[in-house]
């Protein structure tokens, strides 16, 4: 102990001031920057998968903070992902083909309203007729030759962007049913719109609160989607959702995300499918749920291993706390430097230095090392 006092006793020894001082400064800094550039992204990461949720860089903590604004696309997110066909209507052919050539355009590709289509001729027993190719527009619909003639499935803006003519009826049954919440599909052979088929998706009951909770977050959400504008809004209305952009093309729905991103704010994608790419790699914070495809997992910032949107506005509740204690500690560094350095002032001021002056920083340095330690440890939410 003598040993100590004697090593810390400056007595008109101002160099040994400035030595002990440097030291316990190199010493709080150093704890400082290992708590906040190694400790605390470490909690935070343990924190989130706490509540299902990984992230893949720790560097993306602050955007998640600040997240403001989140797109999301509708299948799979707002709703189920799952739609059945409910409804035929033909127009100068039967039920049963329009059904057996909209399933033969759709086989083979890969999107829920394809394999609805395809299941749904299935269940009915239905043959379908030799497609010799079909060739998809992503976010629009499939055209195919059959016999040397084309064929048209898709939106009714895809159908009208080749000329071919749905009847006054035909089109105002098909907006009806889609403000009922319908997803319509037409078919045409040749320039001549043949009918549509009606499916439906549910939303998913989680959604109304997880909207809600996004909201109180600070979080304003954006539906972006190939439906119709009525669709769309029959989707939108019952899940709370902030605003919505229809009738988007893949291309479409990325320069929607871009333009939104001129506002300055944090921007965020969630999607399920890969026909979300575009948003999802142009957004500066992408999120996949857990029923997304793996590729879609892959390109990701952040994993949420639940089904629920809900569960970013968490994220984002974390990476807040976290943020504000990594705040919280740079403000007690600044402080403490500041009052080390006052230290060495006052002492130096002095008629003549006192024996044992050295622990007047010793002290400061330790009492702000305990408060750091208790501002940043333990992390909880």
């Amino acid at each position: 102990m003598d040993y100590i006092l004697a090593c810390i006793s400056i007595e008109d020894n101002p160099v040994r001031l400035y030595l002990i001082t440097a030291v316990v400064i190199l010493l709080f800094n150093c704890l400082w920057a290992f708590l906040d550039r190694l400790l605390l992204p470490w909690q935070a990461k343990k924190l989130l998968k706490k509540w299902k949720i990984g992230i893949k860089d720790t560097g993306k903590l602050p955007l998640l903070a600040q997240l403001k604004d989140l797109v999301v696309n509708l299948s799979g997110t707002i709703s189920y992902g799952a739609p059945a066909v409910t409804d035929i209507f033909p127009n100068g052919i039967s039920s049963s083909r329009l059904l057996a050539l909209a399933a033969a355009i759709e086989k083979g590709i890969d999107h829920p309203i394809a394999e609805a289509i395809v299941d749904e001729a299935s269940v009915r027993g239905l043959a379908l007729p030799e497609i010799s190719a079909a060739s998809p527009v992503p976010g629009k619909g499939v055209e195919a030759l059959m016999n040397r003639q084309t064929l048209s499935l898709g939106s009714a803006k895809f159908l009208q962007e080749q000329n071919i003519d749905i009847p006054a009826e035909l089109f105002t049954r098909a907006d009806q049913l889609a403000y009922k919440g319908q997803i319509i599909v037409f078919v045409a052979i040749g320039k001549f719109c043949r009918g549509f088929i009606t499916l439906h998706d549910k939303i998913k009951r989680s959604v109304p609160g997880d909207i809600s909770f996004l909201r109180e977050m600070g979080i304003t959400t954006t539906l972006l989607t190939g439906a119709n504008r009525s669709t769309a809004k029959s989707y939108g209305k019952p899940s709370t959702i902030d605003q919505i952009r229809s009738e988007l093309d893949a291309m479409g729905k990325a320069k929607e995300l871009l333009l939104m991103q001129t506002s300055g704010r944090v921007i965020g994608a969630a999607g399920r499918t890969m026909k979300f790419e575009g948003p999802i790699r142009s957004s500066q914070l992408s999120f996949a749920l857990e029923y997304a495809e793996e590729s879609v997992k892959s390109m990701a910032d952040v994993l949420i291993h639940t089904n629920s949107l809900g569960t970013i506005a968490t994220a984002k509740g974390i990476c807040r706390v976290v943020m504000g204690k990594k705040k919280t500690g740079r403000l007690i560094a600044i402080a403490c430097n500041l009052l080390l350095v006052l230290s060495v002032v006052f002492l130096l001021n002095l008629a003549s230095l006192p024996a044992y002056g050295s622990l007047l920083p010793i002290i400061i340095g330790i009492f702000a090392a305990a408060i750091l330690l208790l501002n940043q440890i333990p992390l909880q939410y």
